[in-house]
């Protein structure tokens, strides 16, 4: 037996049918992609209905929303003690968003990049990649450490909360207000809304996963390949929903903000709350990721900055550089495999 069919028999579907393992991986990210449209809306909508700023629920309410699915997934990967995946998944979801999202999302509409809070949030994903890669140099991420990247996180929602009480530009919350989901009903809905969301979110990031490792042993896929990419393309689904119905609407800007907190809410909330539940080793994770997702997120501060032009010639370095790395995963893959 293979390690990679190994590896699939431990966590994945009790089935070798790749049409069940294909309809199961389906289900899997359809109840990732509404669940997580629920939990945004739920949790947006009580967020409005308590007085909280239109700018902090963008930047945290509909940010770490987005990334709800990387959680959910990452906590049940830990729960199973599979560190490599719980890991991998919180740092390719961080390449992804930059790499794929923020990259095709800059190449076909001007990204929008408002003043102060979002430019400070720049600095804060590149520190929180740094802060992940530093911890994981030895593969493991404790208790202690994760405590650390949790407190981080409070911190980074206490500076959003008091960044938005001093935004003066009307034009700027207005549009944030556009940008966030329509209001529920009542507080009874959106309230269903939230649970809801979260037990599709809790279902889908099982049968996703335990489709994914089954598929990945059918095809001989490492576990560096599963964690860092498979994985965490398909929980991005729901950005890449949310990117190509803005694009079918024909938006004229498509909000980079958001793509940041979601990187952030990765780095130290997905990373942070997996390892408190069970501490992660993930040794297939290398110096190589870590060092690819740091780029990846400095890579995003000429962004802030540039002309649309130039926007779209780093979207498109941004694209190169994710297949790059994709082809690098391909790569290790095929020198284990000799």
């Amino acid at each position: 037996m293979t390690a990679a069919s190994l590896f699939s028999s431990q966590i994945g579907l009790e089935t070798s049918d790749p049409l069940q393992v294909v309809i199961v991986l389906v289900a899997g990210v359809l109840l990732q992609v509404y669940g997580a449209k629920l939990l945004v809306g739920g949790g947006a909508g009580l967020a409005r209905r308590f007085g909280v700023h239109p700018l902090v629920i963008g930047s945290t309410v509909v940010a770490f929303g987005t990334s709800a699915p990387e959680l959910f997934i990452s906590l049940w990967a830990a729960g199973k003690g599979q560190g490599d995946i719980a890991m991998g998944n919180a740092v390719g979801a961080v390449i992804a968003n930059i790499g794929l999202i923020l990259g095709l999302s800059a190449v076909a509409r001007p990204l929008r990049f408002r003043p102060q809070l979002f430019q400070a949030e720049a600095p804060i994903m590149v520190a929180s990649a740094a802060l992940v890669g530093f911890l994981l140099r030895n593969s493991w991420i404790g208790r202690f450490e994760a405590s650390l990247l949790c407190f981080a996180l409070v911190v980074y929602a206490i500076f959003i909360w008091f960044s938005a009480q001093v935004e003066a530009d009307s034009s700027v919350i207005t549009k944030m207000e556009k940008d966030l989901p329509a209001p529920g009903v009542s507080r009874w809905v959106e309230l269903a809304q939230l649970v809801g969301g979260a037990i599709l979110l809790l279902a889908g990031s099982r049968y996703l996963v335990k489709a994914a490792v089954s598929g990945a042993g059918m095809v001989g896929m490492t576990q560096s390949a599963l964690a860092l990419a498979a994985i965490p393309l398909l929980a991005s689904t729901p950005e890449l929903f949310a990117l190509v119905s803005a694009l079918a609407r024909k938006e004229k800007e498509l909000a980079g903000g958001v793509v940041m907190g979601a990187c952030i809410f990765n780095c130290l909330g997905v990373v942070g709350i997996s390892a408190l539940l069970r501490p992660l080793l993930a040794p297939n994770i290398n110096q190589t990721d870590l060092g690819v997702m740091l780029i990846a997120s400095v890579a995003v501060l000429p962004l802030l900055h540039a002309g649309p032009r130039k926007r779209q010639i780093i979207g498109v370095a941004l694209l190169v550089g994710y297949g790059l790395y994709l082809t690098q995963l391909l790569g290790r893959h095929i020198r284990e495999g000799l």
